[in-house]
């Protein structure tokens, strides 16, 4: 544990920003949320860091300058509280790096910045925390019932959730010191050396143009600046996992903790069925039939042997352009599917691995976000696939699981704990 002799000087209103938490699995950050949690004030972060001390072991970990441990942690009076404060971000990182098997919680990085450079850890899990506005002043004003801090009204409360919530920071930048002695002496070598003086002179430009301020973030969004993405807003949107905490009682929330299986850890390395069902999801995104997205994998060994997604032939005018015109006129599902051009994900996955590729094959897996319509799990088979996982239902499942049954065929539903990959979310 690093003693904590530097003051961190915060503003008042970073207490009302919304609510990150880290786990930092070393599990979480907590955004008024969980792992590293962050969020809104009276959001619920202190809670869900308390729910992860108390039953599941983690351990607080604090900023100087930001230690409210003893009065927030005190529903862990139950158990002895292990807690340790370091005096900024960066000794967090250099202190759980090599600890990462050990599971920590953090409430108190409220800078953004801080937030991504502990992020950059595979084994750190930002928690969104939120709640509606109107909830969060009751929960704040009755915290000060029994306090002499003067209550901020309804307006002033907002004000400064805003001012949080989307003021921006500055890009971090680092600087090489490179001082006019050392250009001087690289200049005087060079030119001892035989070397030209416009080698010279250029060197010294090329050592000046090192001791420039260098941005340490690459930007998040292509075409913008740091600058304007470097706040709460954006965070809390990129979050792991995000809360809505509208439970009235402490035990409601805790119970839906449990529900949701927050320490599940998929969330921080996904085993190899939701690894290969959220490619499945992504592969949907290229779909382009306008009556659903589905996205399939075929896998060997763990790993792909083929990809589709659904839509209509090459060189037959998208779906979503007007090819196909019993999608284009909305027709019920199931109905005149004899006229429609589109092919499925499942079709185009296994045309593209062909039918000796998997015949031939032992293991080969079927991963698809829906579960495939008979038509195509008449396909599969025919192909010889001998395990299917899917994650959405269709509307003709028991049909299908009824084929797959009778030709020994096995069926997981497997949905991720998260199916966080929002393609072009924030």
């Amino acid at each position: 544990m690093e003693a904590n002799e530097v003051a961190i000087d915060y503003s008042t209103a970073d207490a009302f920003g919304r609510n990150l938490a880290q786990f930092i699995k070393v599990y979480f950050a907590i955004i008024d949320t969980v792992m590293k949690t962050k969020g809104s004030k009276s959001s619920g972060k202190e809670e869900v860091a308390n729910y992860l001390v108390r039953y599941r072991g983690f351990t607080r970990i604090h900023l100087a300058g930001l230690s409210k441990t003893k009065a927030d942690t005190a529903n862990n009076s139950s158990a002895e509280v292990t807690e340790l404060t370091f005096k900024s971000a960066k000794k967090i990182l250099e202190y759980i790096t090599p600890r990462w098997r050990t599971n920590y919680v953090t409430t108190d990085v409220a800078s953004p910045i801080d937030l991504y450079l502990l992020w950059k850890r595979p084994f750190v899990l930002v928690v969104g925390i939120d709640a509606p506005t109107g909830i969060r002043y009751r929960r704040y004003c009755a915290k000060l019932e029994a306090s002499v801090e003067q209550q901020l009204s309804l307006e002033q409360f907002v004000d400064i959730d805003d001012s949080v919530m989307y003021t921006c920071e500055s890009p971090p930048t680092g600087v090489r010191n490179v001082d006019n002695l050392s250009l001087g002496m690289a200049a005087a070598i060079l030119t001892d050396n035989g070397e030209d003086p416009s080698a010279a002179a250029a060197a010294e430009v090329a050592l000046r143009a090192e001791s420039e301020p260098q941005p340490l973030l690459s930007p998040i969004i292509p075409n913008t600046s740091d600058a304007h993405e470097l706040n709460l807003k954006r965070v809390l949107s990129s979050a792991n996992v995000s809360i809505a905490n509208t439970f009235p009682t402490r035990e409601d929330l805790y119970q839906y903790l449990d529900r949701i299986d927050l320490t599940n850890g998929e969330r921080i390395r996904p085993s190899w069925d939701t690894y290969f069902m959220l490619l499945s999801e992504l592969a949907s995104h290229r779909a382009n039939c306008m009556k659903r997205k589905v996205g399939c994998i075929l896998v060997k060994d763990n790993q792909i042997i083929a990809t589709g997604y659904n839509g209509t032939p090459k060189g037959i005018t998208n779906c979503n352009e007007g090819g196909c015109p019993r999608c284009n006129d909305g027709t019920p599902c199931g109905v005149s599917l004899d006229h429609c051009l589109c092919i499925h994900a499942e079709e185009n996955a296994l045309l593209e691995a062909g039918r000796g590729r998997v015949r031939n094959a032992e293991g080969v897996v079927l991963y698809c976000n829906t579960c495939p319509c008979l038509g195509c799990a008449k396909k599969i088979v025919q192909v010889g696939v001998k395990v299917v996982v899917y994650s959405k239902g269709y509307g003709m499942d028991k049909l299908t699981l009824k084929l797959f049954k009778e030709a020994n065929i096995v069926v997981r539903q497997h949905t991720p704990p998260t199916l966080s990959m929002e393609i072009g979310s924030p």
